[in-house]
């Protein structure tokens, strides 16, 4: 039977051989004529895997545009979703770096390039921090009244929200307006924004509450005068830098309290402001030190510092 089977492949082998090549031949002519190979590209968006938990996630680009070789025939039934492209953020940390996109291809096609090949993709931390809250005061109450005490339910809040904004955060502020109020104490709900030391809003971070309760005892019959700001700054400048200039805004401030407290008074200190972050002129929003038993509309001014390098001498 073997050898049957034998004789039958063996007999007119090279006729066989001869009309296989052919068959070959014409399969690859036809496909090239009928199904030949050609290009295409496609737009694929860029997935993250593997992100890591705990952070806000940035990426430089969305998409990848790919072009790939393929028969024609694949083509018809491809589009965009038949293509996956991504980045392995395992193992990243925080921080900005270019990572490698990596692209799958459905079966029979060939990658001929992508655009770009790295995508930068930046980490930031989520964290919390506690910072101070202040309430100020906007406008004036009614002729003959004037703000005797606020109190507000805590004098510290929670900041959170990737690490550089909160890094940046240098406390939160709240308003109250007193326009038309009578002599007759209130109370309200505040929101609060998180501010920078220059007084500017911080985006992208929340704050916990958002808003407190205030309390604004008014009083009638309490002195007033006013008095200069002086900005109290500390000596902590940086090294090759010098103080070259301070200016407040206001320079002069309203004060209100007891005949007996306020007529010794002839001027408020700010907070010590440090300087050792300041290497150009620089705008900072800066808390008044209130003697007990005097208040006044607004707690902050603003401190206009100029820094100048020093000359070598």
């Amino acid at each position: 039977m073997i050898s049957r089977f034998r004789s039958l492949i063996q007999r007119n082998l090279p006729v066989k051989i001869a009309s296989l090549l052919v068959a070959v031949i014409l399969w690859g002519y036809v496909m090239n004529e009928q199904n030949p190979a050609t290009d295409g590209s496609f737009t694929v968006p860029v997935q993250l895997v593997n992100a890591p938990d705990g952070y806000n996630i940035k990426q430089g680009s969305d998409t990848v545009k790919i072009r790939v070789r393929g028969a024609r025939s694949l083509f018809v039934a491809s589009n965009e979703d038949s293509f996956k492209a991504y980045v392995d953020l395992k193992g990243a940390e925080s921080g900005k770096k270019a990572y490698k996109v990596q692209v799958e291809l459905p079966q029979g096609f060939e990658l001929v390039e992508e655009k770009p090949e790295t995508i930068d993709v930046t980490l930031d931390r989520i964290i919390k921090k506690s910072v101070r809250a202040d309430i100020n005061v906007n406008g004036a109450p009614a002729q003959g009244t004037t703000v005797a005490k606020i109190n507000q339910a805590s004098k510290q809040v929670v900041v959170e929200g990737p690490e550089s904004a909160v890094n940046e955060v240098d406390r939160v502020i709240g308003y109250v307006g007193l326009n038309g109020k009578n002599d007759a104490d209130f109370d309200l709900q505040v929101p609060l924004t998180a501010i920078n030391a220059d007084g500017r809003e911080v985006q992208g971070v929340t704050v916990q509450p958002s808003t407190m309760y205030v309390t604004v005892a008014l009083a009638r019959g309490l002195s007033k005068k006013i008095v200069m700001i002086h900005a109290i700054t500390d000596t902590d400048v940086a090294k090759g830098y010098e103080l070259a200039g301070v200016r407040v805004d206001p320079m002069k401030i309203e004060i209100a309290g007891n005949e007996q407290v306020i007529s010794g008074i002839t001027s408020l200190d700010t907070e010590k402001i440090s300087l050792a972050d300041v290497i150009k002129n620089t705008d900072k929003s800066v808390k008044l030190v209130l003697p007990d038993g005097v208040t006044v509309t607004n707690h902050e001014v603003m401190v206009h510092l100029i820094i100048r390098e020093k000359k070598n001498e």
